[in-house]
């Protein structure tokens, strides 16, 4: 079935990814981009067009026409308290406007600290971070939304999100170590379980569920391939690039306290940092109840050489 699809967050990490995939699938794409960015990038026939997110009537003419809106625009840890909500309710007004089905990919920190080592959908969502409360905030009103009947909603819930496209914080010392074979650094634990998804597996999962009418209206985990020792996946990112058995220096709360003093974006990553000792690792069985299909689930092996050949040309950007 043709869909036609408008992201927002075109130029992210998973926007990007869902970008690709959809065109490539034959789907019409309509890249949403903030003004004054550079417009180029983007595979032959997406469709890109400016728009300020932070402007509800930007947004509304940027999706009209659309039949699904995916929302994984990002901003800044300390912008979160203020954009996070309004960027959101701009996605959900535009989505309404248009008739189309609104996807928001979800993170793990509406749940707090596990309970249990796999955590389901049904866990408790028991926050204790500002950026917890706030996701939790704004997923229970779009979830209110669809069952107001006001829009049709795609919530996908992911670990934390790798590959080409984009570099997060906590993974670019990783990247940037193995390139140059220097020591790196990682949060409060380097042997602990942690769990990733490759950016395209998020993509082509999310798709998934779109098409799929009973996953919508609910969150759906979609987990990485399995639970990897912390130690053992920076350890793929230095066998990529010949650089030999990583030095890691393990990041932990005094340092978090002491950089941020003076760093704000340090200061704004601290209160989840919990989650390098303490992991969420997300059970995927509703995802294949819904779906007939297991999680997409690209091997560390693979996705870690990949994203470190995207890093090795885009460094000066990532």
């Amino acid at each position: 079935m043709y869909v036609r699809f408008a992201i927002l967050g075109a130029r992210g990490l998973i926007g990007g990814a869902v970008a690709r995939r959809a065109r490539f699938s034959g789907h019409q794409v309509r890249a949403v981009v903030r003004p004054g960015r550079e417009t180029g990038g983007f595979p032959a026939g997406i469709e890109v067009v400016p728009a300020d997110l932070r402007s509800r009537e930007s947004v509304v003419e940027a999706v009209r026409g659309m039949d699904v809106l995916v929302h994984a625009a990002t901003v800044p840890y300390p912008e979160w308290p203020r954009f996070v909500p309004l960027l959101a309710e701009n996605a959900l007004a535009a989505a309404e406007a248009s008739g189309a089905t609104l996807v928001f990919p979800g993170n793990v920190y509406v749940y707090g600290r596990p309970r249990s080592r796999s955590v389901t959908e049904d866990h408790p969502q028991e926050p204790h971070t500002v950026k917890g409360r706030i996701r939790m905030d704004v997923e229970r009103r779009l979830l209110q939304a669809h069952q107001d009947g006001r829009v049709d909603l795609v919530l996908p819930r992911y670990p934390d999100v790798y590959g080409p496209g984009g570099m997060h914080a906590d993974f670019l010392p990783v990247f940037e170590g193995a390139l140059t074979g220097r020591p790196c650094r990682w949060p409060l634990d380097a042997d602990s379980l942690h769990e990733f998804i490759l950016n395209d597996d998020a993509a082509e999962a999310m798709l998934r569920l779109v098409r799929t009418p009973a996953a919508h209206g609910r969150a759906v985990h979609v987990p990485g391939p399995h639970p990897i020792v912390s130690r053992d996946f920076i350890r793929l990112a230095y066998s990529a690039a010949g650089s030999g058995e990583p030095s890691v220096r393990v990041f932990g709360r005094g340092m978090y306290r002491l950089v941020g003093l003076f760093n704000p974006m340090a200061r704004a990553a601290f209160e989840m940092a919990y989650l390098f000792d303490d992991p969420i690792l997300l059970d995927g069985s509703l995802y294949r109840s819904l779906t007939g299909s297991p999680h997409p689930a690209t091997p560390y092996e693979e996705g870690v050489p990949r994203t470190l050949e995207w890093f090795r040309t885009h460094r000066t950007r990532a």
